[in-house]
């Protein structure tokens, strides 16, 4: 993936599979799925089936399709500058071992996304359900992962 197509990608958390000691970030493409679009077609007057107009369009990538396609933008339109702020700052309290700090700001990203027709946000939940269970307490042995236990 392009460096700026990953630029428009959320870092999730840290972690190690099952089966695996090497710790690796994990990322989201942030789409809001509540949302209705048109139905592919082809152009009018146009001779080509749709999977070939879909072939060409991909062969004439440009990474300006990621802030200037409508439908690109309207399936990022919940992930705004104040959103992801929140939730970076967050993730680093989080990876950095301070969880009371992290359950502040994810508390926020969540409440965020619960305004909208969403119910809220899965990452931030995942991480202060992960968090709650321990209590909200880093253990002394935090690397910044976490382990994940099944696939």
């Amino acid at each position: 993936m392009s460096s700026e197509a990953q630029a428009h990608c959320r870092k999730l958390d840290v972690v190690t599979v099952k089966g695996s000691s090497v710790p690796m970030p994990i990322f989201t493409y942030d789409a809001l799925q509540n949302q209705t679009f048109p139905i592919l077609r082809t152009p009018k007057f146009c001779n080509l089936s749709l999977e070939e107009v879909l072939k060409k369009q991909a062969d004439d990538y440009d990474v300006v399709l990621w802030e200037t396609d409508p439908d690109l933008v309207q399936l990022r339109c919940m992930a705004t500058p104040e959103f992801l702020k929140t939730y970076r700052t967050g993730l680093e309290y989080y990876l950095g071992g301070d969880w009371l700090k992290a359950k502040d700001f994810l508390t926020q990203t969540d409440q965020m996304m619960n305004k909208s027709d969403t119910n809220g946000d899965g990452p931030s939940q995942t991480l202060l359900s992960y968090m709650q269970a321990r209590d909200w307490k880093c253990p002394s042995d935090w690397d910044g992962y976490r382990p994940l236990t099944s696939k």
